[in-house]
């Protein structure tokens, strides 16, 4: 068979990748992700595209196909290049997050986070991304540093106020925490800014009361619940996760056999929760 140099030189720049993206394309449909990964390793020796856009549209068919075998190093390896040479796509973080996950040794992709940042002051998603790990390992102020610094360049985005507010609620039970109360208010604060940005949506009243809940004040997490129960899910949000009436539901419910009303907790599960 003619080799992909032959091919290349007989074909043409433009021509020759559309060949190669169609049978990538019919690789991955047939299940040959092995084969797929080869052919892209192949297609990306120097020289073959100097275009910087094909040899990056080359790179994520190689993660595609490194996901689909289910090689998460290998997908880790072709997604690094793409994060770096695309820092400030969201798409690319996602993909990135997505790997992640598969991934038994997490330590490697976050030092790799960090430098990015470094380099590139300006890559929100990584932000993002570097202070939700920072909050699962339970380094909330260092998580607070990247959220803000995301929230200089994006004031007005709902899910990153929502970030610094849950941030905020969660150092508030750190035994660091010198000033509870300081920290509960401006935890509220962002959170209440996160729910207007939001205009007031079933998703908003349930984070509202959730956040309410994280302090025990229950009364007002009983109100943004029971407004939860009557409004119907946001049509943007899709799926199964777009009505959030079981999730509010489960949770009124824990409130109420806390304080003894396992009638209404039992009258609420089998109203919302049964499937």
């Amino acid at each position: 068979p003619p080799s992909c140099e032959f091919l290349r030189e007989w074909l043409g720049g433009d021509d020759y990748l559309e060949a190669v993206l169609m049978a990538l394309r019919s690789l991955v449909a047939l299940g040959r992700y092995w084969e797929a990964g080869r052919l892209v390793v192949e297609a990306l020796v120097t020289g073959r595209f100097p275009d910087a856009g094909h040899r990056h549209m080359l790179r994520l068919w190689s993660v595609v196909a490194a996901l689909k075998a289910g090689d998460s190093s290998a997908a880790y390896d072709a997604v690094r290049y793409v994060c770096a040479l695309r820092p400030e796509s969201l798409r690319v973080w996602n993909l990135f997050s997505r790997i992640l996950r598969r991934m038994p040794n997490k330590k490697e992709p976050y030092r790799f986070a960090l430098r990015c940042i470094l380099k590139n002051p300006r890559a929100l998603p990584c932000r993002v991304l570097v202070g939700n790990h920072f909050v699962m390992a339970g380094s909330t102020r260092l998580a607070l540093t990247q959220y803000l610094r995301v929230l200089e360049d994006r004031p007005d985005d709902p899910v990153v106020n929502l970030l610094v507010g849950i941030a905020y609620l969660s150092f508030v039970t750190s035994r660091r925490c010198q000033d509870r109360h300081v920290a509960a208010l401006q935890g509220m604060s962002f959170t209440l800014k996160y729910a207007k940005l939001r205009g007031w949506t079933q998703e908003a009243w349930y984070n509202l009361g959730r956040a309410l809940q994280q302090l025990d004040l229950a009364a007002l997490a009983h109100h943004c619940y029971e407004q939860v129960l009557r409004m119907h899910g946001d049509p943007d949000r899709g799926g199964a996760g777009a009505d959030l009436k079981r999730e509010a539901a489960h949770n009124l419910a824990l409130m109420y056999r806390r304080a003894g009303s396992n009638d209404l907790a039992r009258h609420l599960l089998q109203t919302y929760c049964t499937f």
